[in-house]
């Protein structure tokens, strides 16, 4: 074994080569010029990392990021206000539009339109009980989206979605768009921490039938005990774009 290695694990650290263990970073800077990506929709996009981490990576194509905190959405806006390609909306995308309540978290990060599952009430006790509701505003996506790219003759999308336990009804609301997504993202759970949410093989099987392929898992959460994943980002990409 390696010195530096064996070093590293006495002080609690495992060293490796990059290319061992790519991050979704390093995938996504291959993945969108190579699919030609010139719309990234961010739905869940919070105050907006998302955007930014594209934006280090040197994605400069347009960027409409979807959060429907008010407080939250503030701070998205805020950040994006010197980026004449990144548009923000406070809204949340869905199945249908209408109105709905949100589950505000300490972390706002863990907000959803969904209830904590028993077992991510009881392992994320803190991000559950200390919750407030929010009243909030659904839209489609392909209602929404249409007239804010109406000036990109040809767009190629990438859909991030990021909404804790909601993603399936996001796609759902991107039906009329599935032609023009090249590629997307998903959180999917292999358990659930919300009450309703699909686990990741109704989540695979469902982008499956619509035409995309895996091309990149990237850990998102795991249990430190019993090293089981909890959640995992999915990166898949249309199969007739090869």
């Amino acid at each position: 074994m390696n010195i530096w290695r064996t070093i590293g694990r006495w002080f609690g650290y495992d060293m490796f080569r990059l290319e061992r263990q790519a991050r979704i970073e390093t995938h996504l800077a291959a993945l969108l010029p190579k699919l030609g990506v010139n719309v990234v929709v961010d739905a869940g996009a919070n105050t907006g990392q998302y955007a930014r981490s594209l934006r280090r990576l040197g994605y400069h194509g347009r960027i409409v990021s979807y959060e429907p905190l008010d407080s939250v959405h503030g701070q998205l806006a805020r950040a994006a206000q010197a980026d004449a390609q990144w548009t923000t909306r406070r809204l949340a995308l869905g199945a249908s539009g209408g109105n709905a309540t949100i589950r505000m978290s300490p972390d706002t990060s863990w907000s959803s339109m969904r209830g904590f599952s028993a077992f991510g009430s009881r392992r994320f006790a803190e991000q559950d009980c200390n919750a407030v509701e929010e009243a909030i505003e659904v839209v489609r996506l392909d209602a929404d989206l249409p007239e804010l790219i109406a000036d990109i003759t040809e767009p190629r999308i990438y859909l991030k979605m990021d909404t804790q336990g909601f993603d399936l009804e996001v796609f759902k609301g991107a039906s009329g768009l599935l032609d023009r997504i090249v590629a997307l993202q998903a959180e999917v759970a292999f358990q659930q921490i919300y009450e309703g949410a699909p686990g990741y093989r109704e989540a695979l099987a469902t982008f499956e039938e619509a035409g995309f392929a895996v091309t990149g898992m990237f850990p998102v959460k795991r249990d430190r005990k019993s090293l089981r994943m909890i959640e995992m980002d999915c990166v898949m990409r249309r199969v007739e774009t090869d």
